[in-house]
């Protein structure tokens, strides 16, 4: 996939890819950014991350909660069941779409 479009796909579907990860287990956004960069070859920048992290927090699709056991503090993400709710929607809706740009493409 070219560089341009994977990151233009990553980016709009950033919520559902953040919760997909932490469905799978909890993580700081550190390793958040970091799983994305790996799967995905898409840097994001504090900027991006974050604010979207607080935002999910915030309508309930993720719970952080502060650890700092190994000095320095961090955020742990964990995704909550209205969370697993939005983001079985929201693959449903992926996969929907897809399927109709298929579809349209075949009867062009």
């Amino acid at each position: 996939m070219d560089k341009e479009w994977r990151e233009r796909v990553v980016k709009n579907n950033l919520d559902l890819i953040i919760l997909r990860l932490l469905r799978t287990k909890p993580l700081w956004g550190y390793e958040v950014n970091g799983a994305i960069r790996d799967r995905f070859q898409v840097y994001l920048s504090a900027g991006t991350l974050y604010p979207l992290l607080h935002s999910l927090e915030e309508d309930g699709y993720i719970h952080g909660e502060w650890d700092s056991e190994k000095g320095r503090g961090r955020r742990i993400y964990k995704i909550t069941d209205t969370g697993i709710g939005f983001l079985e929607a929201g693959e449903r809706a992926t996969i929907e779409l897809s399927r109709l740009i298929q579809s349209q493409a075949k009867s062009d």
